[in-house]
């Protein structure tokens, strides 16, 4: 029987554990400064993602701009008009009651009855000078639309600030519908010329993600309508529960788009629009958008017989 040099081959066991724990050791350093680096890759991946949303967002809100000052302009200007008007009313009817006392304060009254009837002819003839039942009569008309335009102007401040703010990491439960209606009254002024929207809204449909973002999508479907159509455009917007989803959906009679077109419309940077009208990043951001929510972003259309956008979300409980 061969004589064993059990030392040798214990030493030459330690050495090669001694090379395997080196090598394990330099692999795993490897390995660390390799996730280090795609840690760091995917990081400026995604602050540059946050950068091309918020640049597209800011385009947009560059296109809205001009539209806003106006429709701000307009409930703005009857609201100050109706306070010029109310500061007039107020002035004829400080003067009726002022003539009134006057009259008041005269002994005109005895026990015959006679001067009561001048008096009251006297004050009868004073409201018709001073149109006092008129004014009384439109001092509510003038509260009322007064009323009316700052609802107005809080509704176009409130949707442009939910849309403008940046999105919050922590989700909320909103409305999606009031989210489409404060859409809308942001672009309103932008499209009025060119499309007429119609809109069918069940019940309010509550779902939990960004308001702005989303706000973000419909502004982009609705702005993309008013592209494709040209005379009589009309947009019909329709939002209902389907199952556990909320189902949106955008219909135009614009020109519509081809097979072909339909299957790339999502893809960043792929336009149908001419040099310089478009960015090919709308859709693109859209679509990634609504996927972050947990939802679908698709299109059905045809040459010549408008398209049809339609977003599925997941519902979830009210507060």
């Amino acid at each position: 029987m061969a004589n064993v040099d059990y030392k040798a081959a214990y030493e030459r066991q330690k050495k090669a554990r001694a090379i395997a724990e080196d090598l394990l050791e330099n692999r795993s350093r490897e390995l660390y400064e390799a996730n280090k680096s795609l840690q760091y890759a995917y990081n400026k991946l995604k602050g540059q993602k946050e950068k091309i949303v918020h640049q597209e967002k800011l385009a947009s809100l560059g296109q809205l701009c001009a539209g806003l000052a106006h429709e701000i302009n307009n409930p703005a200007g009857y609201i100050k008009s109706n306070l010029n008007t109310l500061k007039s009313y107020s002035k004829e009817l400080t003067d009726f009651f002022e003539a009134l006392n006057k009259l008041l304060c005269k002994n005109q009254v005895d026990d015959r009855g006679v001067p009561i009837a001048l008096l009251i002819d006297a004050i009868q003839t004073l409201g018709k000078v001073h149109e006092v039942n008129y004014l009384l009569n439109d001092i509510n008309s003038i509260a009322d639309e007064s009323r009316e335009g700052i609802s107005r102007i809080e509704g176009i401040v409130k949707g442009l600030r939910d849309f403008s703010r940046p999105d919050d990491a922590n989700p909320e439960i909103f409305n999606i519908v009031q989210c489409i209606e404060n859409t809308l009254d942001l672009v309103k002024i932008q499209i009025k010329d060119k499309l007429y929207v119609c809109y069918d809204y069940s019940d309010p449909l509550y779902i939990s993600g960004q308001q702005g973002s989303l706000s973000q999508v419909f502004l982009n479907l609705i702005i993309n309508a008013s592209h494709a159509v040209t005379k009589n455009g009309r947009l019909i917007i329709t939002a209902k529960k389907e199952n556990k989803f909320a189902i949106i959906s955008f219909l135009d009679n614009g020109c519509g788009m081809s097979h072909e077109v339909c299957k790339k419309i999502f893809e960043p940077f792929f336009t149908t629009k001419k040099n310089g009208q478009g960015t090919g990043l709308g859709l693109s951001i859209s679509h990634g958008i609504i996927k972050t929510h947990g939802g679908l972003l698709s299109v059905e259309s045809q040459e010549g017989q408008g398209a049809c956008f339609t977003v599925k979300l997941p519902l979830t409980e009210a507060c």
